[in-house]
Formats: C-alpha cells, structure tokens, sequence
C-alpha cells in the first residue's frame, strides 16, 4: 500500500489538541513552578519573622520577670520597714499584702518585744 505523503505532513484535528492541551499544561506547570517559588520564599521570611518575635517574647517574659522579682523585693522591704518604724500603711497598700498572703501590722512599736 501507497502512503499518501500529504497525510502524513498535516497533523490530524486530535493530534492539534493534544498538542495546544500540553502546551497548556506546560504553561500550568511553569506557573505554579513561579507560584511556589514566591511562596517559599515568604515561607522563609514568615519564618525569620516568627523567630525574631520568639526572641523578643522571650526577652520581655525575661525583664518582666526581674521586674516582678525586683517589686516583691521592695514590697518586703517597705513591710519589714513599715514594722520596723510602726508607720502606718496605705489601705491599698495593706489590701494588696493582704491579696498577696502578707502580713501588715499595724502601729507595732519597735521598742514592744515579740511574743
């Protein structure tokens, strides 16, 4: 059997689709390619940003920590002193040791001897 030379240099309908269907999903794939490009790369910066906050959260709970060891310091202090002189309290003052499971005497006279 003869070949027909035209038949085989003019590609047929479903070869023409097949053709424009992987070309568009050549142009799919290239995108979502870029896409994910994009979002690793705000992926990675997301990241730095999370372990930038991390450090700075630490940091503050750490100062704020001190800061709450240092102020039951002087709270003792000024209770120990408020004692030690019998000068009276404020009432906040006394409420908030109270809260606390601090005692607040009241008037107590140096010179009176504990029992």
């Amino acid at each position: 059997m003869a070949r027909n030379g035209k038949s085989e240099t003019t590609p047929t309908p479903a070869v023409a689709r097949s053709s424009q269907l992987l070309d568009s999903l050549r142009a799919q794939l290239r995108n979502q390619a870029v896409d994910i490009d994009r979002l690793e790369a705000e992926n990675a910066e997301q990241r730095d940003a999370v372990r930038t906050f991390r450090g700075d959260l630490a940091r503050l709970q750490t100062i704020q920590h001190t800061d709450a060891l240092d102020l039951v310091h002087l709270a003792g202090k000024l209770l120990a002193l408020s004692q030690a002189t019998g000068v009276e309290l404020h009432d906040s003052t006394k409420a908030m040791f109270r809260r606390r499971g601090w005692t607040a005497a009241t008037n107590r006279n140096p010179e009176t001897p504990k029992p």
